[in-house]
């Protein structure tokens, strides 16, 4: 391993203590992540391989055509076209860094676990000490667990096992976060790790998984005050509001999704008024699909089906160029998917540096690099 890959992860574990000590919500996380992908990408974008070349082209084209038209022609805030095109710009970034190997599969097995017992640690202190129904590490809980499953992941592709106690603490962890999405993910990566046990000892583990589906259940409950009712759901109210928002659309209209870039109806932004701060940055009171929190509703309604589909196209084009496999690419899929019911996903750099890590490891555990 490099040099410059050993400095990036003691930096990653210096700032993971500095967020241990932190209680309190911080934008700088959420930069250092960015500078960590960043950083990765400077050290990467030397060379990119060829294969890459034809979908990146295609990315860049997109990404740039509508650029000129949303915002030099429309005149929309250059801002809130940089948020609905996040993921595009993350991807052609990608894309030099995809094929390259930095880590070793031994320096981020020590980083996983340290991760573990650090997530742990501060969701037990902020949940019992300190009272918080929602704890946090670097931000928001639903971003930060993606982030962790797809190390948890990758611990998982590297060992080829993952322990039951480490199962546990993730377990814990996820239960601990008050986050209903993350409840979906925690089911979705325990029943990929031990697929092959679920199958031949499932009339064994079935009472475990229903004390988990239970336990889920409870957490969601207690989200919504105790009982659960569908219309308490935010983001059943946002399903709602969209359908409204794409009632009279085309086949063709969800084809190509809204016209680049289009507010949604002041109807729709007067409803969900309380979100003030995913507003346009324009400042004039419009709002767009950003507002809908769900990544999978905005991506449909920005970029259409097709949209979605290249979406697709270019992540599984990362991975292959990677060597990941394609059961692979279906979990870091999954992963991304279960979180875009509820928030940004792909368009997360939590998700992004996740991937990151996945891309730019050697999965072999006695490699050196």
């Amino acid at each position: 391993m490099g040099k410059v890959a050993k400095i990036l992860l003691w930096v990653f574990y210096a700032v993971t203590l500095a967020a241990f000590v932190h209680f309190s919500y911080s934008r700088y996380f959420n930069l250092f992540f960015e500078g960590f992908f960043i950083v990765i990408f400077m050290v990467s974008a030397l060379k990119i391989k060829k294969k890459n070349l034809t979908m990146l082209t295609c990315t860049l084209v997109y990404f740039f055509v509508s650029m000129g038209y949303a915002v030099f022609l429309k005149h929309n805030n250059l801002l809130d076209f940089l948020l609905i095109y996040k993921f595009f710009f993350y991807a052609s970034l990608l894309f030099f860094i995809s094929g390259k190997t930095l880590f070793t599969g031994v320096a981020i097995l020590r980083l996983y676990k340290f991760l573990l017992w650090i997530f742990l640690l501060k969701y037990l202190l902020a949940k019992f000490v300190f009272g918080n129904d929602r704890p946090i590490l670097f931000h928001e809980n639903n971003y930060e667990l993606m982030f962790l499953t797809l190390v948890f992941y990758l611990s998982y592709l590297i060992n080829k096992r993952v322990s039951y106690g480490e199962q546990l603490m993730l377990a814990i962890i996820f239960l601990l976060s008050g986050s209903k999405s993350a409840i979906l993910i925690l089911f979705f990566v325990l029943a990929v790790v031990n697929y092959k046990l679920l199958l031949k000892r499932i009339h064994v583990l079935l009472p475990g998984a229903m004390l988990f589906i239970v336990l889920g259940y409870e957490v969601i409950k207690q989200r919504m005050g105790g009982a659960f009712d569908l219309e308490k759901v935010d983001r059943f109210r946002f399903l709602m509001l969209f359908f409204k928002e794409v009632e009279n659309w085309s086949f063709w209209d969800f084809l190509v999704g809204a016209e680049r870039i289009t507010a949604l109806d002041p109807y729709v932004c007067q409803q969900l008024a309380y979100y003030q701060t995913l507003f346009s940055y324009s400042g004039d009171g419009t709002c767009y699909s950003v507002i809908f929190h769900s990544y999978l509703l905005r991506i449909i309604y920005d970029h259409g089906l097709i949209g979605l589909l290249f979406m697709l196209v270019i992540l599984y084009t990362i991975c292959k160029q990677s060597g990941l496999s394609s059961k692979s690419y279906l979990v870091i899929l999954g992963i991304g998917m279960l979180n875009g019911l509820s928030v940004s996903s792909f368009n997360s750099i939590y998700f992004v540096v996740g991937l990151v890590f996945l891309l730019v490891t050697n999965k072999k555990i006695n490699a050196v690099c």
